[in-house]
């Protein structure tokens, strides 16, 4: 292999050099000895490649001696008959200019993924909130004078932390406030002091209070009408829906509406991206997404709200799905890593800028029509993104593709000499029902790797989402949060290919799991001034989920063999949407007590330490040839003397 490769990197080197025309419509030729090419991918970046000339370095004349000789000998053909589109991407520049274009591109795109995936945590905000006094159409939830403050009194039961019960009036306080109706309409709230100017205020008032005793000895009920703290939201769908208190949970159905639009579109993103391409999938899911993302800023009604949300999430991955497989299929093999942690980044710059944009924009139609409105520059997309090359050819559209590789190879300035389209081969995915009757290693692997990305949406989801209840300004939990992410993942970056993939996602696993569970011990025993480490462990556990996030990514792809390879990711994002579909039901937990805001964070901690054990069940994938078959697969269990052949 050693002498192979060696031999092939010289050879890359004189065709990289080589001048050509890039004239559709003459062939192409080449120098390279394909009787020594590679047959696969894996073979490219295990050879030494990378000391080919550099793309922009000059060529000399004596580079074009041998431009136009072809070899002729059978087994020349025949080993030209097993490259791989890979090995075109090899080189053409594996990362060259073009690819970066595109990839800063749809990499925009992402970022108002993010922001509509998280747009709820503000928009579906929950204020502090009380019962409405009956009768009274034009109280609120700042106090306007000493007439309003007790007349509050007389209406709502104290609640936690000298604040009012954000659900309960007492059951008699309509009784007593129906003789007053009349300050609901005329009456202004502000200008008596005096308690002497109620009506009726005799039966109620009095140096001892006893329409206090009177109110508590009659018990509390619930209220169907509210008023909300504008000091922080002028607005939201919460307080136009009045989605709290017995409709709390209501909440936690609309974000899981998203999710549930999620699972559906990553499936149906693939499918319509495999039968009509990516450029068109992607093209659709943005026009549908500006379109629902519009149409959401002016509903009224609940049901209506569940759909749209739904709609929304079916879009969105259909966005993030497409746009990223659109970036991967332009990428060589060996510089997948970067593209892969880049789209992560995106996201975590999305979330960074949705807190910003609700920071000056507090009324939640605002900033829905902010958000659609962000999305709308992406449409111009259809004019400067091409289509996927690998797609092109798979659907025998060989001429399509020979067009978008020229434009490919004269951005980033090397010569493509061969006629190497008609030599590639379109390998077809083994269906994942199959490692049933394979091998049940493979199937134990499997469940592993499903069951960590389900724990690793879970978390990711929820963590993000319970911000607003963290303590401290939601608007800085979320920026932090965010740069939680861009922090982990350079960590990624920095250890992913020293540390390996098993032992950095376990210790990532462990940090969240151990950071979230921990936050129990403050907020049980800890004073009100320390509740500040609550949220500190809270970002810890982002960091450590956002870690694992991204280590199980690649972990994933480069434990499932080739034949299956595909399908294995799919049905390990659809476990992810699960974990995504439970994760508002956790986050909007609320038991009551004075531990209830680290119930979410323990639930979220004690799954991922779980998950921390189980991968190290898991054979490490770190310089090791990815996987062809499923026999290749399962060797990367067994001991190293029985995998030399698995090893580089």
């Amino acid at each position: 292999m050693a002498g192979r490769s060696r031999r092939y990197s010289d050879e890359l080197q004189n065709f990289n050099s080589t001048p050509c025309s890039l004239d559709n419509d003459k062939p192409w030729t080449s120098t390279l000895d394909t009787d020594h090419m590679p047959e696969r991918a894996d073979d490219v970046y295990e050879s030494e490649a990378s000391e080919t000339r550099p793309l922009n370095e000059t060529r000399t004349e004596n580079d074009t001696e041998t431009a136009h000789k072809v070899p002729t000998t059978k087994s020349a053909s025949k080993k030209a008959k097993g490259m791989t589109y890979e090995v075109v991407l090899t080189s053409l520049g594996e990362f060259g200019r073009y690819q970066q274009r595109v990839f800063i591109m749809v990499g925009w795109a992402t970022v108002a993924v993010s922001l509509q995936m998280f747009l709820s945590i503000f928009t579906l905000a929950v204020p502090k909130h009380r019962c409405a006094i009956p009768h009274m159409a034009n109280d609120t939830w700042q106090i306007q004078s000493d007439l309003h403050a007790l007349l509050v009194n007389v209406s709502i039961p104290p609640g936690d932390l000298d604040t009012y019960s954000s659900c309960l009036i007492y059951a008699d306080a309509s009784r007593h406030h129906g003789n007053w109706s009349h300050l609901g309409s005329g009456y202004d709230l502000k200008s008596p002091n005096e308690t002497s100017l109620w009506p009726g205020s005799e039966d109620v008032g009095g140096g001892d209070n006893n329409y206090s005793l009177l109110n508590k000895e009659n018990g509390t009920t619930s209220c169907d009408r509210y008023v909300y703290d504008t000091s922080l939201y002028t607005s939201s769908m919460t307080t136009e829906l009045n989605l709290v208190c017995e409709r709390n949970l209501y909440r936690s159905h609309a974000q899981m509406m998203l999710m549930m639009g999620c699972l559906l579109g990553s499936q149906l993103s693939g499918l319509v991206s495999d039968v009509w391409g990516r450029k068109i999938a992607l093209m659709t899911s943005l026009v549908s997404n500006v379109l629902v993302v519009l149409a959401m800023a002016f509903v009224q009604s609940y049901v209506l709200l569940l759909m749209l949300m739904f709609l929304t999430g079916v879009t969105l991955l259909g966005i993030f799905s497409v746009s990223f497989v659109l970036s991967l299929e332009l990428v060589g093999p060996s510089k997948r890593l970067w593209p892969g942690i880049g789209y992560a980044v995106f996201f975590a710059l999305g979330m960074m800028l949705l807190s910003l944009v609700a920071y000056f924009l507090r009324d939640w139609q605002h900033l829905q029509l902010v958000c659609a409105a962000l999305t709308v520059p992406h449409l111009f997309f259809w004019w400067f993104i091409p289509e996927s090359p690998r797609w092109l050819l798979s659907k025998g559209r060989a001429d399509d593709a020979k067009v978008i590789l020229n434009r490919m190879a004269r951005v980033n300035k090397v010569t493509l000499t061969l006629d190497v389209l008609d030599k590639l081969e379109v390998k077809t995915d083994m269906p994942l029902w199959k490692i049933c009757i394979s091998t049940r290693k493979l199937v134990g692997r499997h469940l592993i790797i499903f069951f960590s990305w389900m724990v690793a949406s879970m978390t990711y989801y929820g963590l993000s989402l319970n911000a607003g209840t963290l303590g401290g300004s939601v608007y800085v939990n979320v920026v932090l949060m965010g740069l939680m992410d861009i922090a982990a993942l350079v960590v990624c970056l920095l250890l992913l290919d020293r540390a390996g993939r098993r032992v950095l996602g376990a210790v990532w696993y462990l940090v969240a799991g151990v950071a979230c569970t921990a936050t129990l011990f403050p907020v049980l025993f800890a004073s009100q001034d320390k509740q500040w480490i609550s949220v500190m462990l809270a970002l810890i556990g982002k960091f450590g989920i956002a870690g694992a996030f991204a280590v199980i990514w690649i972990f994933a792809s480069e434990l499932f063999p080739t034949v299956m390879r595909n399908s294995a990711m799919g049905a390990s994002s659809v476990c992810g949407r699960i974990g995504g579909i439970i994760a508002p039901y956790i986050a909007n937990m609320d038991a009551g007590g004075s531990g209830s805001k680290a119930i979410p964070l323990v639930i979220f901690g004690v799954p991922a330490i779980v998950v921390c054990v189980l991968l190290l069940c898991l054979p490490e994938t770190l310089k090791r040839r990815l996987p062809e078959t499923v026999q290749d697969a399962v060797d990367m269990g067994r001991k190293k003397k029985k995998a030399k052949r698995a090893e580089v």
